[in-house]
């Protein structure tokens, strides 16, 4: 995967932490691919096995739902849901982390098999996290290490 594709195909998000709150960001500016509200926490809201790649260090988890006016291609079915954990990655430490989406399925749960392999990378230009960019990219999990080093050169 070369620069110039992934530069083509690279959507990015602004969300903003709501005052007075600890992990609910609300969009400010991009791509409105995933829900217009995100909790998004340095923990976990929810447990997890630690088995596969859950065995890597998780830096914090994303989860929402899309409201009924919200239109998006991950909004497939009831309740709308998405989710996923952040793992960190080492070699470049401007990112918080990645992640693979997760959406609700036909059941209405999301599972290892409603996993879409989109990937999204995230950085703060801040620890406080206050603000958090979101690069998304459809089907991009196993280009994650042709896709990082160019996502980090870009926030320098």
């Amino acid at each position: 995967m070369n620069r110039q594709f992934i530069e083509a195909t690279i959507q990015i998000a602004t969300y903003q932490r709501k005052e007075g709150t600890s992990s609910s960001y609300y969009w400010q500016s991009g791509t409105k691919i995933l829900p217009n509200r995100l909790g998004i926490s340095k923990d976990q809201f929810s447990s997890i096995l630690k088995k596969g790649r859950n065995l890597q260090k998780i830096t914090g988890q994303i989860k929402s739902t899309f409201k009924k006016t919200e239109i998006s291609p991950l909004k497939q079915y009831k309740p709308y849901a998405v989710h996923t954990q952040i793992w960190g990655i080492p070699e470049y430490p401007l990112l918080i982390g990645y992640g693979s989406l997760g959406i609700s399925n036909k059941d209405g749960i999301i599972d290892r098999t409603s996993d879409t392999e989109d990937l999204i990378l995230i950085n703060s230009p801040s620890s406080d996290w206050k603000e958090i960019k979101i690069y998304y990219f459809p089907k991009g999990m196993k280009s994650l290490y042709d896709i990082a080093p160019i996502v980090s050169s870009m926030i320098l």
